[in-house]
């Protein structure tokens, strides 16, 4: 998925981060419902008490005096009427906030109280905040149209409990209908500041610390790719750290152990090139001496004609097994006096080579190695191209080098099966056109020994491309 992060840390840290983010969410969701289960209780146990308590007072109480307690107690949030209707209920109330509500009011009333209940979502009308003049009676509420004006706290309130309103109406024992309207204060639907924030310091404090868990774990595996990169620049280089968690110790014996044993195998390698130069050339060396005392003939020629066939065909086995060794020191070198170079011999031998652009700095290598991955892609490139053009561009991070020749290209299905040592499109293995097929072999080791790649393909106006990049 391109939407995830590439990088072991971002995805570990992705999948931590959102792991806690949500399990943060799903708590605080709990502890809020908790914390409204918890408030309506307390609430609407306060509220049937005080609602009981008034309705056995008025009990007790005439016509004149009930007037007279309801116009004292009928304030907010408590508004208390004895003027409005019993109104019917048209359908049950099933919610769960209605039925713990009227359970705790049927054990306040009594079991014989006729009362009923209704929890609604509407602010309270507008006739609860002009109070009629004292003596005349309260007109009955008027319907909700839903076009009252929501604040932000009675919003939060709706969306904390569910409710804005207790409507209770209950019969006096004289038949009389008094209605209660309890609208739940501000303070009490407020949102829990406190909670969330102490809720929001703990998400913020196990992020951060599996941030640096996540980075902890990550940075030896970082360290691993970046000593596997260069260990393909630097056989020699030096060994990993073996420090960390157990798996991270056990990985870094594992690298040290494999470059111990390129290093020894590089070694022995080194040692059976000098004994296979040396025996080779020996050999060599004694037939020449022996064709000199041959008189001229032209066995004599074809002698010597298998001879510098051997030699150049040992020597070129040589080079292809020396292409990936290391042993040569890096240095600075000036790219672009090579390429001169390199460009007056193939003037000197008659052949047309033309270099565009320049390198801006000095290239960190092995000079001895880049020369021959130079001369081995340009001859090839002026053997069947005739003449040729070297493109360079050079970048911060990686020098790229182009080289064009005008001569028949190569198939693309043939295009990395040329790297490989002694393949050779022309079949007849004949001197006269080709070497012996380690040419491209030996420039690809190269590039790759210092880190880079070499690859072919064909121009579009004709002819084969070489792009050789080496990082700087």
């Amino acid at each position: 998925m391109h939407l995830l992060p590439q990088s072991l840390f971002g995805r570990l840290l992705l999948f931590l981060t959102g792991g806690l983010v949500a399990a943060q969410l799903l708590s605080a969701a709990i502890l809020l419902q908790d914390r409204d289960q918890a408030l309506y209780h307390a609430v609407g146990g306060h509220v049937a008490q005080r609602i009981a308590a008034i309705v056995k007072l008025l009990d007790t109480l005439d016509e004149a005096e009930r007037r007279r307690l309801v116009t004292a107690l009928d304030l907010p949030p408590t508004r208390l009427s004895l003027d409005l209707p019993w109104q019917s209920e048209t359908e049950p109330d099933e919610r769960y906030q209605t039925t713990l509500f009227r359970a705790l009011l049927k054990r306040q009333l009594g079991p014989h109280r006729p009362f009923q209940v209704e929890i609604t979502d509407d602010l309270p009308p507008p006739l609860f905040n002009d109070r009629p003049p004292r003596g005349e009676p309260v007109p009955p509420m008027p319907p909700s149209d839903g076009h009252e004006p929501r604040s932000p706290q009675w919003r939060r309130h709706a969306m904390m409990l569910g409710l804005r309103n207790f409507v209770v109406q209950a019969r006096l024992r004289d038949g009389a209908v008094a209605t209660f309207q309890q609208v739940l204060p501000e303070e009490v639907i407020a949102w829990p500041v406190r909670l969330l924030l102490i809720l929001l310091v703990l998400l913020v404090s196990v992020a951060g610390l599996a941030a640096l868990a996540v980075r902890t774990l990550t940075r030896p595996l970082a360290g691993l790719a970046d000593a596997a990169t260069e260990l393909g620049q630097d056989i020699h280089r030096p060994a990993l750290a073996e420090t960390g968690p157990l798996e991270v110790r056990r990985a870094a014996q594992a690298f040290n152990t494999m470059q111990g044993r390129l290093i020894r195998y590089i070694q022995d390698r080194d040692r059976i090139l000098a004994a296979v130069s040396h025996d080779l050339k020996t050999p060599i060396t004694r037939l020449r001496l022996r064709m000199e005392l041959l008189e001229e003939s032209p066995l004599r020629e074809k002698f010597q004609a298998d001879l510098d066939e051997m030699q150049q065909m040992a020597q070129a086995s040589l080079d292809f097994l020396r292409g990936g060794e290391t042993s040569e020191p890096l240095a600075t070198l000036d790219l672009d006096a090579l390429l001169e170079s390199l460009r007056e011999d193939a003037e000197d031998a008659g052949q047309k080579l033309r270099i565009a652009g320049t390198v801006r700095q000095p290239l960190r290598c092995r000079p001895l190695a880049l020369k021959r991955c130079l001369t081995n892609l340009i001859d090839n490139a002026l053997k069947y191209g005739q003449q040729a053009e070297i493109t360079l561009m050079d970048a911060p991070a990686r020098l790229t080098l182009t080289l064009h020749d005008q001569g028949p290209g190569i198939p693309e299905a043939e295009q990395e099966r040329v790297f490989e040592p002694f393949y050779r499109l022309e079949s007849s293995r004949s001197r006269d056109t080709g070497g012996v097929g380690l040419g491209l072999s030996i420039a690809r080791n190269i590039a790759r020994a210092h880190g880079g790649e070499l690859t072919l393909r064909n121009h579009p106006q004709g002819g084969l491309e070489v792009v050789l990049e080496i990082p700087r």
